[in-house]
């Protein structure tokens, strides 16, 4: 009984966010589920590489954070939830990897395979964290431009 009213309002959350994600454009879905998938596989390099850890760190953060902050206020759209989270969270995660990028290119020359394609992934990671910074950015340019 009383997990059921704790659980509650996080349920309604997930079921708000569901709805949100549901209403926008496929090709953003596709995005954002594609992004999911990147920065879950992190997974696969944490226990060896500390970069694949801090990327875990941040999904899950990110996770945590968007749904704790939509269970409190459902009110709000994820999308304003997440914005900030996004360019704070993950900017930070951006200048840390970016930072690394030595230790990802000595991976690709190594010729290991498991070194070769956790160098790929973290470049790949570092794109994706990028394109998605600058379409929050933007987004968030448009919005205070058009704000009153």
């Amino acid at each position: 009984m009383i997990a059921e009213n704790i659980l509650e309002p996080l349920r309604h959350a997930i079921e708000l966010r569901l709805a949100e994600v549901d209403a926008l454009p496929q090709g953003v879905q596709i995005w954002m589920m594609s992004m999911r998938m990147l920065f879950l596989s992190s997974i696969v390099f944490a226990v060896w590489k500390k970069e694949a850890r801090i990327v875990l760190a941040m999904a899950i953060t990110t996770a945590i954070l968007l749904f704790g902050i939509k269970t409190i206020f459902p009110e709000i759209h994820s999308a304003q939830i997440g914005r900030p989270i996004h360019l704070t969270l993950w900017t930070a995660t951006l200048i840390y990897l970016v930072t690394r990028r030595r230790v990802f290119l000595t991976e690709i020359k190594s010729g290991s395979p498991f070194s070769v394609t956790y160098g790929i992934w973290a470049w790949v990671v570092v794109a994706v964290l990028t394109a998605s910074l600058v379409m929050d950015f933007s987004a968030l340019i448009r919005g205070s431009l058009t704000s009153p």
